[in-house]
């Protein structure tokens, strides 16, 4: 038995999903100390909380900021100030950290503080995140208004983290390599046990339409939704009371995979583990990219390039769009029927590569009593 330690960024729940697979796959063989912030931080906190082979703790992180409902990359850059004078700390906290507990490998998912730390202290590491899409792939068949911010962007990655033992790349959708990253391993989604299990069910449609929005939606989704003919069940902004054919649920794992399950198609801001959950259980999506999102922006026009969805913005999306793309959703879904969409396998066997063949002294599950760092410092509490 391995220890593992598994940083993650905690902007939105799609890195805590992943990282919640890998968890799914290794344990019991293994243990894990989990590091993560904010929406991931207690969504893990929740799902973990007692089990004696994972321990989550928090860790301050870095997020998006917003201006006018859209992301503005100016100030969060001026956010992150204050996490950036702290980050010497952190990787202190952290170190000690790992020296208390000897794991064997440190894993992260576009986390800066862990790769810091596990290399002061001497620990393999290693990357696994959806981010790395910008430095793998070849971008000549991108827009050219897509070009200049991914090389932008592919230029800031190094400022995260550099050195890991080993790099492998999620996503629902691949462009050729970029040369010299032929041998980086592409996988895609991770794809958690209940996605698995309602792929197996095959529950019939019931003919809805599922929406996930975050923080907000213009009026131009509401109208739209409203002329659709369809009930449209929405999550993402808590529940509220139903307008029209429009219900609004509260966060509910269990809720949510049922009714994508038994959706007709997904109608998303542009995450790309959601984007691949949907894409594996055959369902066409319409992904509508968070205003300023450039990742999302690029995963929207994977997702019409991958030919299992269409992408427009919000100011685009009209009543007669959404009937057009309901209207293709039969081709859609043909075009999914031969995609390759799950990364669990690959994934595993890449981490199970860097573990050690056989481990010396056992590990014994963590004391539930006594979990050391389930809350970090006052000074480093995000």
């Amino acid at each position: 038995m391995a220890t593992i330690v598994y940083s993650m960024c905690g902007e939105g729940r799609g890195h805590a999903t992943r990282v919640q697979t890998v968890v799914e796959m290794l344990v019991p063989q293994h243990r894990f100390i989990l590091l993560a912030a904010r929406d991931a931080y207690e969504y893990l906190y929740d799902r973990y909380q007692g089990n004696p082979m994972v321990s989550v703790r928090r860790l301050p992180g870095l997020f998006f900021a917003y201006r006018n409902q859209q992301v503005d990359y100016l100030r969060s850059v001026c956010a992150a100030a204050p996490y950036l004078v702290k980050l010497s700390g952190m990787v202190r906290y952290i170190s000690r950290m790992i020296e208390r507990e000897q794991p064997s490998l440190a894993i992260t998912d576009f986390e800066p503080v862990l790769p810091r730390a596990a290399k002061r202290m001497g620990v393999p590491w290693i990357s696994l995140d959806h981010q790395h899409f910008l430095s793998v792939s070849n971008f000549q068949s991108m827009p050219v208004s897509f070009r200049w911010r991914g090389w932008f962007l592919r230029a800031s990655i190094p400022m995260f983290y550099s050195g890991q033992s080993g790099e492998a790349v999620s996503s629902f959708f691949h462009l050729p390599p970029r040369p010299g990253t032929e041998s980086i391993p592409r996988i895609g989604v991770l794809l958690r046990s209940g996605i698995l299990q309602a792929a197996r069910l095959k529950r019939p449609s019931r003919g809805h339409i599922l929406v996930y929005v975050r923080r907000h939606a213009p009026e131009s989704l509401w109208q739209a939704l409203k002329r659709s003919g369809r009930q449209c069940i929405v999550y993402g902004l808590g529940e509220r009371p139903a307008q029209e054919n429009i219900q609004f649920h509260a966060v509910s794992d269990h809720g949510f995979i049922q009714d994508l399950s038994t959706s007709d198609c997904l109608v998303t801001t542009a995450g790309n583990q959601l984007i691949g959950e949907a894409f594996y259980l055959n369902k066409p999506v319409l992904a509508i990219p968070e205003p300023g999102n450039f990742e999302q922006q690029l995963n929207a026009w994977l997702v019409a390039q991958s030919q299992g969805g269409w992408s427009t913005t919000f100011s685009q999306l009209t009543p007669h769009l959404l009937q057009q793309f309901l209207f293709a959703l039969p081709t859609l879904r043909h075009a999914l029927s031969s995609l390759q969409v799950s990364g669990n396998l690959a994934a595993k066997s890449f981490i199970e590569s860097y573990l050690p063949a056989k481990e010396g002294a056992k590990q014994e599950p963590f004391d539930s009593t006594s979990l050391w760092g389930y809350s970090a410092p006052p000074a480093l509490a995000s």
